[in-house]
């Protein structure tokens, strides 16, 4: 008798090695449509990853294209703005185009990293030592505010708009740690350029200038 015929009989007229019989061949169906469901599954996830990243991809290549694209032709304008206004202009800053009808334009923007040095280490400990042995006792609050303008990021590193605060405050003392300290540190800084950000914006309904948005996660 083949499993079909087994398959009919009421489960109470089986054999014991029939009933194992069903109970394997229902095993394996269950396997088989588990297979299926999974290939099935698998290949319209891969099917779907390889449409994104392909087209991730393709904009990765596009985006680094614009990227080289838009510095050169900026650097071209620059030179061409130079040579259009007679004397030559030294600002490696800031610079942007905009288009004759105004309603679209392109910003470069300077992408810097301030650093310090080693001579912050010392002009710290002189700061610090000013601070706690002669301001704390004086004037907690005060204390409080320039001592905060020394915290460090993450990183490690000293924040520039702080530390630009703290030396407003150098005329407040005299002392020779306060003042060497300052030294040191406005010594010890150094603005390294990594590079150019540019902003592509164009007129909304309303007139004003808003950005083009290139990145995936400000969309």
């Amino acid at each position: 008798m083949n499993i079909d015929d087994l398959l009919g009989k009421p489960i109470n007229e089986l054999t014991v090695g029939e009933i194992e019989a069903v109970s394997n061949h229902k095993k394996k169906l269950e396997a088989a449509q588990l297979e299926r469901e999974r290939r099935a599954y698998e290949a319209e996830r891969d099917t779907d990853m390889g449409e994104l990243i392909a087209l991730a991809m393709e904009i990765e290549n596009k985006s680094n294209l614009l990227k080289q694209l838009t510095h050169d032709k900026m650097e071209k304008h620059q030179e061409k703005l130079n040579e259009y206004g007679k004397i030559r202009s030294n600002s490696k800053g800031g610079f942007s185009l905009m288009h004759s009808d105004k309603t679209i334009r392109i910003k470069r923007r300077r992408d810097t990293q301030p650093t310090w040095d080693e001579r912050s280490t010392k002009a710290l400990e002189l700061i610090h030592s000013f601070l706690y042995d002669t301001v704390k006792k004086r004037d907690k609050d005060l204390f409080e505010m320039l001592i905060g303008f020394l915290v460090k990021n993450k990183k490690g590193d000293l924040d520039y708009a702080s530390v630009m605060n703290l030396l407003s405050h150098e005329a407040r003392f005299e002392d020779s740690r306060w003042k060497e300290g300052l030294r040191l540190l406005k010594q010890s800084y150094s603005n390294f350029l990594k590079g150019y950000q540019y902003d592509f914006e164009k007129q909304n309904p309303e007139g004003r200038f808003e950005r083009i948005e290139l990145n995936f996660s400000a969309l």
